[in-house]
Order: C-alpha cells, then sequence, then structure tokens
C-alpha cells in the first residue's frame, strides 16, 4: 500500500491544475462513462446496461462514494447501480464501496484477502499525517472522512476470470498477474472496445511503486492485457486522461526498463544501498521515486536460504 498522499504520494507530485475538477460523468463510449475526481486525481467508471449500471472503482470515503452516486443521478436517467468492481486494493478506489450498499462488489481473490489489512495499514497512516496536501486535491476533511469509513470488501472475487451480465451487454474482469499490486484487474466493456486498468497505467504521474508493488512482473502483466487492446481501444487509467495502445504499450516498456536495471543490479552482486543511490540514464523515472520498486524487486530476487 503506498503512502496516504497517494496512491499519490511515490507516483511524483501532479500539478494541481492538471487534477480532474470533479466535473461528473462523460461519456467515452456508448452508454461508457468516465468521471475524473480532484482528491488523489482518480477516476470512477460507469457501465449502463439494460439490466442495471457497473461502476468501476469508488474513490477514498463512504462520502466520496456517495458523490459519486450523486453525479450518476445528474445523468437524467434512471440508472441503477447493481455492481462495483474494484480494480485494486488501494483506498482511493476502494473506500467508497461502503455507499453502494444494495449493490455487489466484485474483486479479485488477493482483495478479498487483503482489504482489511490494507484498510489498517493506510488508516495508520493516515493518523500519523492528517493534514491536507493540495497538491495531491485534497483537504483536512477529507482525510478525516478516510478515517471515518467503515470499509467494505468486495461480496464475490474470483481468481483469473469473471462476467457481469447487463442483459444488453457484459463486462468483463480479467486479471493476468501482479503489478501495481498483487490483485490487479482489467475491466473490459467488448461490444465498445474501452478498458479500464485501475493503477497498472496512469496519465497524470509516474506509475506507482509503492511498498505493494512486483516491479519484475509488472511489465509481463500489461503485455498480457495489451493482448486485448487495440488501435481503436479506448483505456482509462487509474488516475487522468483517458489512453490508447501506444500509451499503454510506452509504459510498458518503461516500467521493463525499471525491473532490467533492478535484476542486473541484483545480479551483480552489488549492495542494496549502492542500487538505492547510483543514477541510470536507462530508468525512465527519477530515483528517488524507485525507492520502493528497489527494495522489492532486490527482495523478489533474494536467493533461497541455505539449507
Amino acid at each position: 500500500m503506498d503512502h496516504i498522499r497517494g496512491d499519490r504520494m511515490t507516483e511524483g507530485v501532479v500539478g494541481a491544475g492538471s487534477m480532474g475538477s470533479s466535473a461528473g460523468f462523460v461519456e467515452v463510449a456508448d452508454r461508457v462513462f468516465v468521471a475524473r475526481y480532484r482528491q488523489w486525481d482518480v477516476n470512477v467508471g460507469l457501465v449502463l446496461g439494460r439490466h442495471g449500471a457497473v461502476v468501476i472503482d469508488t474513490r477514498a470515503s463512504d462520502r466520496q462514494g456517495a458523490q459519486v452516486l450523486d453525479d450518476i443521478r445528474r445523468l437524467g436517467r434512471d440508472i441503477e447501480v447493481r455492481h462495483v468492481v474494484s480494480t485494486h486494493v488501494h483506498f482511493d478506489h476502494t473506500f467508497g464501496n461502503a455507499a453502494f450498499e444494495t449493490a455487489i462488489v466484485h474483486a479479485h481473490d488477493n482483495v478479498g484477502r487483503m482489504t482489511q489489512s490494507a484498510a489498517e495499514h493506510i488508516k495508520a497512516l493516515v493518523r500519523a499525517d492528517p493534514g491536507a496536501a493540495p497538491e495531491y486535491g485534497y483537504t483536512e476533511r477529507d482525510v478525516a472522512e478516510v478515517l471515518a469509513t467503515v470499509v467494505r470488501g468486495p461480496d464475490r472475487t474470483f481468481g483469473s476470470n469473471a462476467t457481469i451480465d447487463l442483459g444488453d451487454r457484459v463486462v468483463t474482469m480479467a486479471y493476468a498477474g501482479r503489478g501495481h499490486t498483487d490483485g490487479d484487474v482489467a475491466v473490459l466493456v467488448p461490444d465498445t472496445d474501452v478498458m479500464f486498468l485501475g493503477d497498472l497505467v496512469e496519465e497524470s504521474a509516474h506509475p506507482s511503486f509503492g511498498d505493494d508493488c512486483w516491479p519484475l512482473e509488472w511489465a509481463d502483466t500489461l503485455t498480457s492485457h495489451l493482448v486485448q487492446v487495440s488501435e481503436r481501444t479506448v483505456v482509462v487509467p487509474g488516475h487522468g486522461r483517458p489512453v490508447d495502445e501506444a500509451f499503454v504499450t510506452r509504459q510498458r516498456d518503461d516500467v521493463a526498463a525499471v525491473a532490467a536495471v533492478i535484476r542486473e543490479r541484483r545480479l551483480a552482486d552489488g549492495s542494496l544501498e549502492d542500487a538505492l543511490r547510483e543514477p541510470d540514464a536507462r530508468l525512465p523515472y527519477p530515483l528517488d521515486q524507485l525507492e520502493s520498486a528497489i527494495r522489492r524487486g532486490w527482495d523478489h530476487l533474494a536467493p533461497p536460504p541455505t539449507p
């Protein structure tokens, strides 16, 4: 789990002027909408069908989740949210689940396993740093609401794939491996060629390598999801504007470059301290934003203990 100022803290500062302004839902394909919210610059997806709607991610508190419901009502349609999908376990995508009392919450098995411990961890970080952070779009009141939220985990979990039937269309969920966390899923609306990738991809900041990331596997996970992406696909990241296949491919390659440097340094028998300190022109992101990635990769490549 990343620090309270992210999912945002370890990704690099996002200028306040570039953040979403909570303007409500915008249609990016037939009956597929995205709303971008200023607090933690997070995206929420909405897919409408004959038999109700699916919401993808729900923001960082029960109050913020209720604001999402208000924005859905402002679309001027009789929309019943029957399903929620959590793309991964982090608080800025899941704490709003509590507002969707009548919906079924779906997520990967690992999200179900980690929900409560991850919530306790982030709340401890919040208590240690309860102040506002305008550069991340949140106020002291937002922080207090995070602490006050009674966290709701998933009702249904899955291991590799699952489908939600909305009558005249389906929404599919796919797990292709570890990356930003161990429970990241892609959400695809096949009839409109839209994919939600959560924080496996970010547009408004560097990818977030937090203390629960899997830097050596992340690029392979994105490669697996790219099989379902074409030049026409609209890809919605966890933070920032919708992107295309070329953007996802570039970010996959950047994540792969980070992994390659970590592997090289670890296998060369250098010290972790040197790896954290020495710059490398191949790294696409500032070295000081890769500390967790390097530490995690170092541990993942550790030799097995001697019997």
